[in-house]
């Protein structure tokens, strides 16, 4: 299966926006995120997915700890 945009938690479906780059993204752009290094799974709780703001909070945690600057 191909990791795009679309199946990324950091993805905002209704703004087009990727909330890991604060910014619109192309038709071209979501065409070419299957390479995306900042690729998040989609995380649910209680059966409703975490939101992109929340995703991003996660995913920086993740980067900080293995920068050893966050929690471990």
């Amino acid at each position: 299966m191909v990791n795009g945009c679309n199946n990324c938690g950091l993805y905002d479906a209704h703004q087009q926006e990727c909330c890991w780059f604060r910014k619109r993204l192309t038709s071209e752009e979501i065409a070419l995120s299957g390479n995306c290094i900042y690729f998040t799974e989609i995380v649910y709780e209680d059966g409703e997915p975490l939101t992109p703001f929340q995703h991003v909070l996660l995913k920086k945690g993740d980067l900080n700890s293995k920068k050893m600057q966050g929690p471990v």
